[in-house]
């Protein structure tokens, strides 16, 4: 939240609206809807009872093992970028390290690893999961899917 600080303490008669802003707006908008529809898509899913051992390969799903982080990682530079060019002081640039530090710990800390376990452990002996893991990218959205024998 800190960059949203330097858009409502910016100067009102020269707010500085620029294109940037509002990439920002469109990456923070995309990644809000983006992690949205993964969590609704998670939470159907997992209503329905025949679905209560099972895990999802569905949606977004089935671009991304772990596409609400990836809305909530596009949110964060999303919101940053837009406050770019309401920054005063070079200082104001520290201010990629909120959501730099969220990134680093949903990917190393807090919730890939977390979840990556969990899921190896349910399902580790399930040739589906095997294939899903080895075929669909951690975080980033890959619509043809992975395939980690190639070298590009």
């Amino acid at each position: 939240m800190l960059p949203s600080l330097f858009i409502f303490t910016a100067e009102k008669e020269n707010p500085r609206l620029a294109l940037v802003s509002l990439a920002g707006w469109a990456i923070y908008a995309f990644g809000l809807v983006f992690e949205t529809i993964a969590d609704y898509q998670k939470t159907v899913f997992r209503s329905k009872p025949e679905n209560k051992e099972k895990f999802i390969t569905s949606g977004l799903w089935s671009t991304s093992r772990h596409p609400n982080y990836f809305g909530e990682i596009l949110l964060w530079y999303g919101l940053f970028i837009a406050a770019v060019p309401y920054f005063s002081s070079p200082f104001n640039f520290l201010s990629i390290l909120c959501p730099t530090l969220t990134t680093l710990q949903l990917l190393y800390l807090s919730g890939v690893p977390m979840l990556e376990k969990a899921g190896l452990k349910k399902w580790g002996d399930d040739p589906k999961y095997v294939e899903y893991q080895n075929t669909t990218s951690c975080i980033i959205p890959c619509l043809g899917g992975i395939n980690k024998n190639k070298t590009a």
